[in-house]
């Protein structure tokens, strides 16, 4: 193998090769780099622990192309009446470049009224921002759940626990329970959807079990 120094032409060949593919992939990033994006969390660690898990990557992916994240991830423990007014005031104050706005949140045990009306309100805001929904019917754990099976009927909060602690050993409040579901996230969606869509004309109180949470993981995907 030689050792000779290449010449100056073939040092400028490579170093124009070396530059047109890094302006392929910065091309390739910027036709796929997501909206500025603000999601609102009624719980203040569980839900922001998941989403983060996916939007922390995508953050790090686009990084050259902002000066900060493009995706921002807020706990409040505000509940589901009181989260469409504070995402509308905190993200004018912390994050006025969103385009897109996400409230994430549980029906637990809040009237139905509320629980509707907070998807109502939001998919009737008008503006720049697009404001959009999702929530779980009743608690995230049933989103988690349906990583490892079906479900047709209403376990309970405290029964989700029982089934994910046994499948991946889960805790309230994990850090990483993202990555220790990540593997199965496309077959919760596909799971999901057919759940969600099998209610026709119903209120999402009147949905359950149901979890909308697959509608943000399947848009954040696109990205990753």
């Amino acid at each position: 193998m030689s050792l000779k120094p290449l010449k100056a032409s073939e040092q400028k060949r490579n170093q124009e090769r070396i530059n047109a593919k890094m302006q392929k992939r910065k091309k390739a990033l910027l036709d796929d780099i997501p909206p500025y994006m603000y999601i609102i969390s009624e719980g203040t660690k569980t839900e922001p622990n998941y989403i983060s898990g996916l939007t922390d990557v995508i953050n790090r992916k686009f990084s050259e192309f902002s000066s900060g994240p493009r995706i921002r991830v807020r706990g409040t423990g505000r509940n589901t009446k009181g989260l469409l007014a504070y995402a509308r005031k905190h993200v004018v104050e912390e994050f006025p470049q969103a385009e897109v706005v996400w409230l994430l949140y549980d029906k637990d045990d809040f009237p139905l009224d509320d629980f509707d009306n907070t998807q109502y309100s939001a998919e009737r805001k008008s503006g720049r921002r697009e404001y959009k929904t999702a929530w779980s019917n009743e608690c995230i754990e049933l989103w988690f759940v349906l990583h490892f099976q079906e479900l047709t009927v209403n376990n309970g909060r405290e029964q989700y626990r029982e089934i994910l602690k046994r499948n991946c050993g889960y805790e309230k409040n994990l850090k990483n329970i993202y990555e220790l579901l990540q593997d199965k996230t496309e077959i919760a969606i596909r799971r999901a959807k057919r759940q969600y869509e099998s209610y026709v004309d119903t209120p999402p109180s009147k949905r359950c079990p149901a979890t909308r949470v697959y509608e943000l993981v399947e848009e954040l995907q696109r990205y990753l």
